[in-house]
């Protein structure tokens, strides 16, 4: 029985053994892994950190631009507000100097309805003055015709009352003869005796 149970004793300690051994080896293998990783998560740590850093720096730039962009749409429509008010004094004038522009217009075509006025009543003036001249030259005719007939007078007056008639004549054949005191001229009348 001693001898069983120093076999037994043997066998227990070589057990013992072998199980100690596998407690280390596992303990190694365990602490290895461990330190493994902790190594990656440690990397992995560092990693996400340099990642966050340069989204950090990132986000700031694009803030940083974002202002910039945002100051620049304030000028822009502070420049846009700018021209809208110059466009607007712009239309204004120009309106103004149309209605001015239209005023003068009016202005002239009523000017050259006036002298189109005045136009055709110098026409009808001169019309009436060629026929009243015309008149008188057959009366001045007639008168001739009657002093030659009648020869009441001297021929020395018949031929000085001709040669005054001559000097009376203007080249284009109107007469210039105001004609005797007796007669007397009116546009309405016509010849007064």
């Amino acid at each position: 029985t001693k001898q069983d149970l120093e076999c037994d004793k043997i066998s227990l300690d070589r057990q013992n053994k072998d199980l100690k051994s596998r407690i280390v080896h596992l303990e190694n293998s365990h602490r290895s892994n461990k330190e493994g990783l902790v190594a990656q998560m440690e990397t992995r740590i560092a990693e996400l950190e340099e990642r966050l850093e340069y989204e950090e720096r990132d986000r700031a730039s694009l803030q940083l631009n974002n202002r910039r962009l945002e100051r620049k749409v304030k000028e822009l429509m502070m420049q846009v507000d700018d021209e809208h008010l110059t466009l607007t004094d712009q239309k204004d004038q120009l309106s103004l100097r149309l209605k001015s522009m239209k005023r003068q217009v009016e202005e002239a075509e009523e000017e050259i309805d006036r002298l189109e006025s005045a136009k055709k009543k110098l026409q009808r003036d001169l019309e009436e003055q060629t026929d009243l001249n015309d008149q008188l030259q057959a009366q001045l005719t007639a008168t001739k015709k009657e002093l030659s007939r009648r020869k009441s007078s001297p021929s020395r007056m018949v031929n000085d009352l001709e040669d005054d008639d001559d000097d009376d004549l203007s080249t284009d054949g109107e007469s210039l003869y105001d004609g005797p005191s007796v007669y007397t001229f009116s546009r309405d009348d016509g010849i007064r005796a």
